[in-house]
């Protein structure tokens, strides 16, 4: 019973005010809908870096050339160093390493009829769908026998077909211009998204084509190593070198001439920056938070000066201090409490409407975001509160 008159004395009280109570709701109302929005992109950005990591393949080393030197000055081309001997000596050498896909690719111009698009060609063998964890949409894969035999067949990546074959028809059978070369489309890849690259932006041949149809050279530009699981990576990463400098015949004192990485590894410096932002900025929101509790403290000031008369008559006809109090406090926790739900409402609406249909609706942080307003009402409220009760009676009475 007292618990529902204080809520009403708290409403009555609001409303009594409506401007001053709107600005503080809206001050606590854009805290939490901040905090709600960080919570709810970083979630979010979160789901779409592990997806991407899936995608990437599993326990994947890329191997790339390294840069050529002039002097003690590293220019921005590759040294021509990788060979198919590489890769077989890697996994003949390596118990870690169980499959390696050799890669060349290069910037070509694809056309289907009237449609023109530059785009990148991609060298690869059977292994590298694997490896890569490329997923058929329609159609089959490229064959070692095709491999062999320097067939020209093509497998489009998501992003090619759409620009090549705008009414979205099936390409299989069709045949499409590499540098003005005809390749048969065998196949269509699934979407993968966008990466540090585009995986979707290109077109997949035989390795041998691609060297020798269509760049017409006979050494690699990257491999792919999978590796038995993530805790081989430092043996696989030793295996990799050990084979490679002694393939390349380098010394000691002299570096490699290759690079060695965690084909992951740049979605995981993505995502553990993301972690720090999202940090930085619910700190920024709470921040916020905390401005608006001091708009209440301020408004319950100003309330409990205003009221100071209202306050005497209640103590006067037995209202106890403990009364005085809790309703002061009601009313500061009323207006965190509503200025939560306003929060709430209008941060899942902006959210829902900014991120789209892949929003996840963080329900724990909303109910910590009610816990952390009513609380901020509470707390803002008690220095007001206990300066309400302990009003000298007859002062207040003589108070105008």
């Amino acid at each position: 019973m007292v618990f529902s008159e204080n809520l009403n004395v708290s409403f009555r009280s609001l409303r009594a005010n409506p401007l001053r109570s709107l600005l503080t709701l809206i001050g606590m109302a854009v805290g939490i809908a901040a905090v709600l929005y960080v919570v709810v992109l970083g979630e979010t950005t979160q789901r779409r870096i592990k997806a991407r990591m899936e995608a990437l393949g599993s326990n994947v080393l890329v191997i790339r050339p390294g840069f050529s030197h002039h002097g003690a000055v590293r220019t921005a081309s590759s040294v021509i160093n990788l060979k198919m001997s590489d890769a077989k000596d890697i996994l003949g050498n390596s118990k870690v390493v169980f499959k390696i896909a050799p890669t060349y690719g290069g910037g070509v111009s694809a056309e289907y009829q009237d449609q023109n698009y530059s785009t990148r060609v991609t060298g690869v063998t059977p292994e590298y769908q694997t490896v890569d964890n490329d997923a058929i949409v329609e159609g089959r894969y490229i064959t070692q026998e095709e491999v062999e035999r320097r067939a020209n067949v093509a497998l489009l990546g998501a992003t090619v077909h759409t620009k090549l074959f705008v009414d979205n028809k099936s390409p299989l059978g069709e045949t499409v211009l590499i540098n003005k070369k005809r390749f048969t489309v065998i196949g269509l890849l699934g979407a993968k998204g966008e990466n540090w690259g585009s995986p979707d932006d290109q077109i997949f041949v035989p390795l041998t084509t691609a060297q020798e149809r269509i760049f017409g050279v006979d050494f690699l530009n990257g491999m792919l190593a999978q590796v038995r699981s993530t805790k081989d990576y430092n043996e696989a990463m030793f295996d990799i070198e050990t084979t490679l400098r002694r393939n390349h015949r380098l010394r000691e004192d002299i570096d490699n001439d290759f690079q060695v990485r965690k084909q992951d590894l740049f979605l995981s410096t993505i995502s553990e920056t993301n972690q720090d932002i999202a940090k930085f900025i619910v700190l920024i929101a709470l921040v916020s938070l905390l401005v608006g509790g001091i708009g209440i403290a301020n408004v319950m000031l100003v309330s409990v000066t205003e009221r100071t008369r209202e306050i005497g008559i209640r103590r006067a006809i037995g209202a106890k201090r403990l009364h005085i109090l809790t309703q002061f406090l009601a009313e500061a926790a009323t207006l965190g409490f509503v200025g939560g739900i306003i929060g709430v409402l209008s941060g899942s609406i902006f959210t829902r409407v900014y991120i789209g249909p892949e929003m996840v609706m963080p329900w724990q942080w909303i109910g910590y975001s009610f816990c952390i307003c009513a609380g901020i009402g509470i707390v803002a409220g008690l220095y007001p509160a206990l300066r309400a009760a302990n009003r000298d009676v007859i002062e207040a009475l003589r108070y105008e």
